[in-house]
């Protein structure tokens, strides 16, 4: 840590102990809530079979579902990520090139396939499409953002649409005729 992190610990620390609040504060107590008789029912009787007959059953169908498609036109997982996330953005930009050229490649395969109204045969369909090929970038572009985020107080998640008195609509010039540019 820090030297100025930990003199400011010392330094509230010292100050605490010393410190009494004029005015004494309001802290609630919070006290556990009991269940009453249908909420119990509910929680112990009713939402286990629901799990176990409806929303487990269909959380597998559409895990399934989704695995089939994948298969069907040769797509991965995190091929099909919107690249237009700051995160993703980084983290396509962090990629080896070999694994850019394979992303790229399955994705214009599958646009030509849906295209076509094809799919890929059966026998490429051999593989796990579930596999995060793009999860450690993923991870390497969340702690360079955090730290940007720390050193310059910038996220980019926070970039703005629209720069300067333009509305995005077409003007290229503030305060122009086009389309209210004048707000």
């Amino acid at each position: 840590m820090s030297l100025h992190r930990e003199v400011a610990k010392f330094i509230h620390k010292a100050s605490a102990s010393k410190a009494v609040s004029a005015v004494p504060q309001y802290r609630p107590q919070l006290v556990p809530i009991k269940p009453n008789f249908i909420q119990k029912l509910y929680f112990d009787n009713i939402k286990p079979l629901i799990f176990t007959y409806i929303k487990a059953p269909f959380d597998r169908w559409n895990y399934a579902e989704f695995v089939r498609e994948a298969r069907k036109y040769g797509c991965m997982y995190d091929d099909l990520l919107n690249d237009r996330d700051p995160l993703i953005e980084r983290a396509i930009a962090l990629m080896p090139p070999d694994l850019l050229v394979g992303r790229y490649r399955r994705l214009m395969r599958a646009a030509n396939l849906n295209y076509l109204k094809l799919h890929v045969p059966l026998s490429e369909q051999n593989y796990d499409p579930m596999l995060p090929y793009l999860a450690p970038y993923i991870e390497e572009a969340k702690f360079q953002m955090q730290e940007e985020e720390e050193l310059l107080g910038f996220h980019p998640y926070d970039r703005r649409l629209y720069r300067g008195g333009t509305t995005g609509w077409g003007d290229v010039t503030p305060f122009g005729p086009y389309l209210g540019a004048q707000f």
